[in-house]
């Protein structure tokens, strides 16, 4: 098994293991014990501090996916490669800061009537932002060396566990409202700490500054990833944050907690990309490094095969069951139904086209994914001021699938037409018909009490994909490990 799907197969494990705390979180104790208000809250900070914590890095982040190949040296310390990208990062904390406090006033008049709450919190911002920064600069760096499965099992795991625990102490009234609040800031930080930690016991954390071995050319090829990485890494976040800002903005914190537990339940179809992308992008630099066009060309086909069964299988997974999810939330969430759909659908999108965005972000034709996003952010913040006020939170899910699928759409045609790379063959054919002809089987079975109902129809799609990916070749990967596994029995 190669790399990347050891690493892969690692880090589903770690974030399916988060997905069951994170459901037993989301449906049980956020439905029953707390408000959609203070759910709102809870999205709306992760949010704003997802996309503040991308900006105050100042495109570093995007420095160290793209450019560490040329400073890997263990015996150097990597040629002060973490000391380079830390001081920036550092500073733009500081600036943002500055700035926060600024229009400080600003954010609590214009939130204050429908988003009182948020308006009372709004400075847990500032250490939520810090604590992302360094666990993104961090996890990148990892990455980097190899381990994507770190920062996989603390975004993933270790912090659902973190949260599961703060709501659970709140539902036994073991803790204030207050002390939740923090709690759940404290749950959110924590996996910025504890990623220096282990980077320094496992040797890595090397600070030592190397100024000399950055040449002049080198120091404007860092500026110009860095300045591309500020609109372009950004950009993606805005896409995934954004909408539960205008959300809130347009209708209220109330409808924000709402679409908050919808998009939850549509983001696990992407779950597994996570790790997967992680991995090859690392592996994606190394071969335009060498300029290996083939190897590249491997990466992309089976990144988008084995993400698009594995989104499909989750799909139909959620979409069987959304009847019995819907009574498990409760008569508030009833709106969700769709909004969960939509997102579903739109990752889905997201997943059929693999590693296509990490691999023109990282080739020398990087400006261009740059446009590519620029354009998706723009389609997003349209559609949703256009559908939110035609359909609520629904039109806010249809804005981010709409945008998704154009999106995705430009990416892979951009691919063949440039380098001609084209991952798609009769097996996307081939999952898309086993699916839909599933669901049309799964959908004349009656509906059942809410516990036999999900075990039937999650029992049966489970059963009738593994018979359908133990006799249809539909992944490279796939059949590698399924003849390892008959192999093991024998």
């Amino acid at each position: 098994m190669g790399i990347v799907a050891k690493q892969t197969l690692k880090g589903s494990i770690w974030s399916y293991l988060g997905v069951v705390i994170g459901f037993v979180t989301t449906t049980y104790l956020y439905t029953n014990y707390l408000t959609p208000e203070v759910v709102g809250l809870f999205g709306l900070i992760v949010a704003i501090a997802t996309i503040t914590s991308v900006l105050a890095a100042l495109g570093f982040n995007g420095v160290t996916i793209r450019l560490f190949p040329y400073f890997r040296d263990q015996k150097s310390g990597h040629h002060g490669f973490l000391f380079a990208i830390l001081v920036p990062q550092i500073i733009g904390f500081l600036i943002f800061t500055v700035l926060f406090y600024l229009f400080k006033e600003y954010l609590i008049l214009t939130n204050i009537e429908k988003s009182a709450l948020f308006a009372e919190y709004v400075e847990l911002i500032v250490p939520v932002t810090f604590f992302f920064l360094i666990y993104n600069l961090f996890d990148n760096y990892l990455k980097v060396l190899y381990d994507a499965v770190t920062g996989t099992f603390l975004q993933e795991f270790f912090q659902r566990v973190l949260i599961f625990i703060i709501v659970l102490l709140y539902a036994l009234e073991w803790i204030d409202f207050e002390q939740l609040i923090w709690g759940f800031v404290f749950a959110v930080s924590a996996k910025g700490l504890v990623i220096i930690i282990l980077v320094a016991k496992r040797g890595e954390l090397k600070l030592q500054p190397n100024i000399q071995f950055i040449s002049r050319k080198m120091r404007r090829e860092i500026i110009d990833v860095a300045i591309f990485y500020i609109f372009g890494g950004v950009g993606s976040m805005i896409v995934f944050n954004i909408d539960k800002i205008i959300v809130n903005q347009m209708l209220d914190l109330r409808n924000t907690g709402i679409y908050t537990i919808a998009f939850y339940f549509g983001t696990l179809v992407i779950i597994p990309s996570r790790p997967l992308l992680k991995i090859a992008g690392t592996l994606v630099a190394d071969a335009w490094a060498k300029n290996d066009l083939s190897k590249i060309d491997e990466i992309y086909r089976k990144s988008c095969i084995n993400q698009f069964l594995i989104g499909c299988f989750l799909f139909m997974g959620i979409w069987v069951n959304i009847d019995s999810i819907i009574t498990i939330l409760g008569s508030d969430y009833v709106l969700s139904k769709w909004v969960i759909f939509f997102v579903g659908l739109g990752y889905l999108f997201e997943m059929a086209t693999g590693a296509s965005g990490i691999i023109i972000s990282i080739s020398k034709y990087y400006r261009v994914f740059l446009w590519f996003m620029s354009i998706l952010v723009l389609l997003v913040i349209v559609l949703l001021y256009l559908l939110i006020p035609l359909w609520g939170i629904t039109g806010a899910a249809i804005a981010i699938a709409a945008a998704l699928f154009m999106h995705n759409l430009m990416r892979s045609i951009y691919l063949y037409h440039k380098f001609r790379l084209q991952p798609f063959s009769k097996s996307f054919f081939y999952v898309v018909f086993f699916y839909g002809l599933l669901y049309l089987i799964l959908n004349l079975i009656p509906q059942q009490n809410l516990i036999a109902d999900i075990i039937i129809r999650s029992g049966l799609v489970v059963v009738l994909s593994m018979v359908f990916l133990l006799f249809i070749p539909i992944s490279e990967d796939v059949t590698r490990l399924k003849d390892r596994l008959i192999h093991k029995v024998q």
